[in-house]
């Protein structure tokens, strides 16, 4: 049991996983879902990917824990795994922001998709 979250191109395929990547999904639902974390579908255009990638890089290379704190901060929640900044987070922060340079690449400006996590 755990915080599992999924990324899927509107009407075609998933193209991303996460497992208790926290900060993450508190992104997606602090930007698309008013702050309501309900494991409702969320709707996220290209911008938003290009958005969250744009920040994982920034707090990645920066390697600060206060800059994380301020831009991408972990959250706890019932099975979300760690609320640290600690080497889970920093991971999560580089693959994250690996698997949305792939995506951002592999897509077209109008591309749609769907956020989805469960918990």
């Amino acid at each position: 049991m755990g915080l599992d979250m999924w990324l899927y191109r509107k009407n075609i395929d998933e193209v991303a996983y996460w497992r208790k990547d926290n900060a993450i999904h508190n992104w997606f639902v602090t930007n698309y879902a008013d702050g309501v974390d309900n494991c409702s579908s969320m709707e996220v255009d290209r911008v938003g990917l290009v958005m969250l990638r744009d920040i994982c890089l920034q707090v990645s290379q920066a390697g600060n824990a206060e800059l994380a704190m301020e831009l991408l901060p972990p959250v706890a929640g019932f099975f979300f795994g760690s609320d640290q900044i600690d080497e889970w987070y920093w991971q999560g922060v580089i693959d994250t922001a690996e698997k949305l340079t792939v995506i951002i690449d592999e897509t077209s400006e109008d591309q749609m998709f769907e956020y989805q996590a469960s918990w």
